[in-house]
């Protein structure tokens, strides 16, 4: 596979250094599309990825009883899709104070990267929780961080 590197860097990344916001911005290019499910949302460009994904971090930690867990993962020359649960404590700054802690296996993720010049040009991040009252609240709390996110974008 052409993308060796990219794929083991990508794999690294999300498991051991997920909170790294330039790491992360450093495997896409700068016309990178991201995708969020459930709702659709979208962020075009480096300059709004970069901001979701800095404000999406500061929505949660990890620590070793809340992170995440690759369950499956493929990749071909084209594309890269991971399979993870993703454990953390909310801090509250999109969803209203609340602070809630997640176990790896309550909000399972799958997420799309597609390949283009050595670089993800696609990221579509599919979320889905094991419970009806995450699944409830993940397109609220997506929302209210999309919102979060355009108004930053205003300011700058």
């Amino acid at each position: 596979m052409a993308n060796d590197a990219l794929v083991a860097e990508t794999l690294d990344l999300i498991v051991n250094d997920s909170e790294n916001l330039e790491r992360t911005m450093n495997l896409l290019t700068d016309d990178a599309v991201w995708v969020l499910e459930p709702g659709g949302i979208e962020y075009h460009g480096a300059r709004e990825i970069r901001s979701f994904v800095r404000i999406a971090m500061a929505g949660r930690t990890d620590d070793p009883n809340h992170r995440i867990q690759i369950t499956n993962w493929f990749a071909n020359d084209e594309n890269l899709c991971v399979e993870y649960g993703h454990g953390g404590v909310t801090t509250g700054s999109y969803t209203a104070a609340i602070r809630v802690r997640l176990k790896a296996e309550s909000t399972r993720y799958w997420i799309t990267h597609h390949i283009r010049d050595g670089k993800f040009d696609r990221v579509h991040e599919y979320i889905n929780g094991t419970s009806w009252w995450l699944n409830l609240l993940t397109p609220v709390a997506l929302s209210l961080l999309n919102r979060r996110v355009h108004r930053e974008l205003a300011k700058t």
